[in-house]
């Protein structure tokens, strides 16, 4: 018969590995709450990372930041530029000093920004001029007519560089005035019907303009003007006559004259 020996250990190691046990089960068992409770957010971030905003990231208590959009990503409501180039179409009205009569005119501007109130260009125009020698017809019944003994027309063509001061920009009334200065023609075409002879003559020289008007603005790419000018010369040609002798003859263009007008800026 098996009789236990005296001082035999294997109770007690069996001892020592139950109480092994329920200390790491013990130990195990608070540590996994707490491991769980740390790993919960991360774990639900990850999770929700693609749905950054959703519901499920607003009950965990994340906060969250929106991005900032790249400016270039959104568009700007950022003020026009001025156009650069303008050019203004006019017609009107031109009385010379010394002749008693009104002629048509028409012109053109195109210029160029040269500040915020300042453009500069070129000028160019053309003014038509006639002048009839007449008489009177008796024994005509109704309105009383005349026979054109002679016929002379003119036609003034100017040339010119010019400055222009806008005083105001953005306003529906713009006034404006400028100045210019350059070449005129005055090509000359007289008619006798009397004798049948034909002359015509060309008489140029320095000359220039000034003006002042007002503007109102119909949108961002029309402006309608009304301007009142001023044009100054005296025009000139050198004639021999039949024994040799040189003259000068002289045509003054001195004037004033009403146009309307066009701005077109491009």
């Amino acid at each position: 018969m098996l009789r236990p020996v005296r001082g035999s250990s294997a109770p007690t190691h069996g001892v020592r590995f139950l109480l092994f046990l329920v200390l790491w089960i013990s130990i195990v068992g608070g540590l996994l709450p707490a491991t769980l409770a740390r790993a919960a957010p991360s774990e639900l971030l990850a999770a929700d990372a693609p749905q950054a905003g959703s519901d499920s990231v607003a009950s965990a208590g994340i906060q969250t930041r929106t991005l900032a959009t790249p400016a270039s990503a959104t568009p700007t409501s950022a003020t026009p530029k001025p156009k650069a180039n303008t050019i203004h179409l006019h017609g009107g009205l031109f009385a010379p000093i010394d002749v008693n009569a009104t002629s048509p005119t028409l012109g053109l501007r195109l210029g160029r920004r040269l500040g915020s109130h300042l453009q500069g260009g070129l000028l160019v125009g053309w003014t038509f001029q006639r002048k009839d020698l007449e008489q009177p017809v008796n024994g005509l019944p109704g309105l009383q007519p005349h026979l054109i003994l002679a016929r002379a027309d003119g036609q003034l063509v100017p040339a010119m560089v010019f400055l222009q001061v806008n005083l105001t920009e953005k306003r529906f009334l713009a006034p404006y005035a400028g100045i210019a200065a350059g070449y005129e023609w005055f090509f000359l075409r007289a008619n006798d019907y009397r004798t049948g002879e034909l002359a015509s003559a060309t008489f140029a020289n320095w000359a220039w303009e000034s003006w002042g008007g007002i503007g109102m603005r119909l949108d961002q790419s029309l402006r309608l003007d009304f301007e009142v000018f001023y044009n100054g010369g005296s025009l000139q040609r050198d004639v021999a006559d039949s024994s040799g002798q040189s003259w000068r003859e002289a045509v003054h263009v001195n004037g004033v004259g009403a146009r309307v007008g066009v701005e077109i800026p491009f």
